[in-house]
């Protein structure tokens, strides 16, 4: 009698980008064993766009009217709720309302990793170069938070949704 392992839940669309010309059509060696992980990071690149350039838009419009680490702050936490969102229908392949709310509770908790990463680079930002142009401090941003995505996608995939690793149990 053979056994297989329960595998995870994969994501929406798992053959997304797979193609001759898809985002990983020339996958590493690894990532080819393990599709459920590249499919989850496939989405997470995709998700990561949408949200860097929606909180960019939002940076840039609250930017004179709240300041610069104010403008900052809002912007990650209107799209901590989008982000965390879209990484559960398009990265995990979560459709269901069921914990949703804690979700984005410990999403926000992850969001809290790219503040610190953007307010302190924005911070240092501002003391070398006290009259830095906007596009100066949004590519600092974006730098902050390419330098915590992998934290945030691993706390995502190991603790937010971590649900999706347990083995099913059979009755």
């Amino acid at each position: 009698m053979a056994t297989t392992a329960a595998t995870e839940p994969s994501p929406v669309d798992p053959d997304i980008g797979a193609g001759p010309s898809g985002f990983f059509s020339a996958r590493p060696q690894w990532l080819q064993r393990y599709p459920v992980l590249a499919a989850q990071l496939r989405g997470f690149a995709l998700v990561a766009i949408i949200c860097t350039v929606i909180s960019m838009t939002i940076f840039a419009s609250l930017r004179p009217l709240l300041g610069l680490q104010w403008a900052n702050a809002l912007s990650l936490i209107l799209c901590s709720v989008l982000n965390t969102d879209l990484n559960r229908r398009l990265s995990f392949g979560i459709t269901d309302r069921a914990l949703w709310w804690r979700d984005q509770r410990r999403g926000l908790w992850v969001m809290l990793l790219a503040l610190m990463f953007t307010s302190g680079s924005l911070w240092v930002l501002h003391e070398v170069s006290p009259n830095a142009s906007l596009l100066v401090e949004l590519v600092v941003i974006v730098a902050g938070n390419v330098a915590s995505a992998l934290t945030r996608f691993l706390m995502m995939r190991y603790w937010i949704f971590r649900r999706l690793r347990r083995p099913a149990t059979t009755g």
